[in-house]
C-alpha cells in the first residue's frame, strides 16, 4: 500500500472520527489490512478490533462482552467467526449511527473468510451501518462488492494519475543514477511506474 492511499485512508478516519465526537449517538471502527503485519491480515483480527473500538464508545456493551468473554472459558477457547460477528451485529443494532472503514482488503491474507464476513455484514441490512472500503482492483474483492455497494469510486482516474507521474517523473529527476540515462530511458521509466502504480 502506498503512502498516498494511507494519506487517503487517514483522511477519511479523521473526518469522521470528529463527527462521530459530535454526536454521541454514532461511533466509528476502522481496519488496516497490513501484508506485512501478521496481526493485520486475518478476518478474526478484523472482527476482534471493530468489537474492541465500538465497544470502547458505547458503554451498554460491556454486559456483552462479559457473558462473551465468559462462554469462551475466558479468553482459554478462541471464538469463531460467526461469534465474533454475531457480537458485532448486538453492539451495532444499538448505536444510532455506526461507521466501519476496512482500509486495503486486497491485503488480507483470508480474503474468502473475510469477504464472507463482509457479505454477512452487508445482509443484516442495518440502515444505521455506513461502510467505506478501500482495496486495489481484485476479481474477488470486485464480484463481491459489486452487487453491495451504494457507491463505487475508482481513484485511478486521470487526475490520480497525473499526479503520480508528476511525482515519479520528480522522482527520475532527482536519481543521481536514473537521471544519468538519456531522455528516451528516463521517461519509459516512468511510463512503467506509472503503469504499475494502478492508481495508488
Amino acid at each position: 500500500m502506498s503512502k498516498g492511499h494511507i494519506i487517503y485512508s487517514s483522511t477519511i478516519i479523521q473526518d469522521v472520527s470528529l463527527q462521530c465526537q459530535s454526536n454521541s449517538s454514532a461511533a466509528m471502527a476502522y481496519f488496516y489490512f497490513d501484508f506485512n503485519d501478521s496481526e493485520k491480515q486475518s478476518a478474526n483480527r478484523f472482527l476482534s478490533s471493530l468489537i474492541m473500538q465500538f465497544s470502547a464508545q458505547v458503554p451498554g456493551s460491556i454486559n456483552t462482552l462479559s457473558r462473551f468473554y465468559s462462554e469462551h472459558l475466558k479468553g482459554i477457547r478462541q471464538p469463531a467467526t460467526d461469534s465474533l460477528a454475531e457480537i458485532l451485529k448486538d453492539i451495532i443494532a444499538g448505536l444510532r449511527h455506526a461507521y466501519i472503514i476496512i482500509d486495503a482488503l486486497d491485503e488480507c491474507t483470508e480474503r474468502e473468510t473475510l469477504l464472507d464476513v463482509i457479505k454477512q455484514i452487508v445482509a443484516w441490512k442495518f440502515d444505521n451501518l455506513h461502510i467505506l472500503a478501500t482495496s486495489r482492483k481484485e476479481n474477488d474483492i470486485e464480484e463481491c462488492l459489486n452487487t453491495r455497494a451504494s457507491c463505487q469510486l475508482d481513484i485511478h482516474s486521470a487526475l490520480v494519475e497525473a499526479d503520480i507521474r508528476l511525482h515519479i517523473h520528480d522522482m527520475v529527476q532527482n536519481d543521481s543514477k536514473l537521471r544519468r540515462f538519456p531522455a528516451l530511458v528516463q521517461e519509459e521509466i516512468e511510463t512503467c511506474l506509472v503503469a504499475g502504480a494502478h492508481g495508488m
